[in-house]
């Protein structure tokens, strides 16, 4: 087979893929994504170790999946719909999904799940500050993520920087979520210098907080309960395993 002749298959090939629908709650809007190529599953499969870092890993694999996938813009897509696509995906290399003896029929998780769930911008006063809140998008979820990722890529993971690692997560976890905070005539715009803006997080007292971890919350249980398994009160754990087809 000539390297022309082998191109021309391949483009074949690939002409012969067909989008698949997912359902984004936060738009409540369907959207349009290719599915998952043999490839891309075995990408996903090699981020199947244990590590603290394993879930920055595994959701920056999805983004750079989504991306490759998605025709639309990805500003537009935010951490919920990472949730809804993963199932998706799942979905359609087979619909049954075996936990232990338990087979779980994902095409009813997603039928429920196409429900509208609103989730706003929110201000939150606290004592001195005010932090202006939104919903991070995935380009920004991933963006904080690499920057984890890259302070700790030459390091083992050890007791003495678990602490480190664990602190570093906690604090980039309010990062995502803040877009602006406001004391006497400061303005600090978060994205415009992340490294700076933790910096002064960190010299915040911590009780000034409690509510910008609410709001954290409140779109975490969102996400959990687009997991959910009906009629029980188990979850879907996304991780690479729910990908190892049985």
């Amino acid at each position: 087979m000539s390297d022309s002749n082998f191109n021309d298959i391949l483009q074949q090939v690939k002409n012969l893929k067909k989008e698949i629908t997912f359902y984004s709650p936060t738009s409540d809007k369907e959207y349009k994504i290719y599915p998952l190529s043999l490839k891309q599953q075995k990408e996903i499969l090699e981020n199947s170790f244990s590590s603290t870092l394993s879930l920055l890993f595994f959701n920056n694999c999805i983004f750079k999946i989504i991306k490759e996938n998605f025709n639309g813009n990805i500003d537009d897509l935010d951490t919920v719909d990472r949730v809804s696509i993963s199932l998706s995906f799942r979905n359609k290399i087979d619909n049954i999904y075996k936990e232990g003896d338990t087979e779980i029929n994902l095409s009813e998780i997603i039928e429920k799940n196409k429900l509208p769930v609103t989730f706003n911008s929110k201000e939150v006063i606290c004592n001195e500050f005010t932090f202006k809140l939104k919903k991070p998008n995935l380009v920004l979820d991933n963006k904080i993520n690499n920057i984890i990722l890259r302070k700790y890529k030459s390091d083992k993971i050890t007791e003495d920087n678990i602490n480190n690692i664990v602190s570093d997560l906690y604090i980039y976890e309010l990062v995502k979520f803040i877009d602006e905070v406001h004391f006497g005539e400061n303005i600090i715009k978060v994205e415009e210098n992340i490294n700076n803006t933790v910096k002064i997080l960190n010299e915040i007292d911590s009780d000034n907080f409690k509510e910008v971890f609410n709001y954290i919350n409140a779109l975490r249980d969102i996400e959990n309960n687009l997991t959910k398994i009906p009629n029980s009160n188990d979850s879907i754990s996304l991780t690479p395993d729910f990908f190892i087809v049985q």
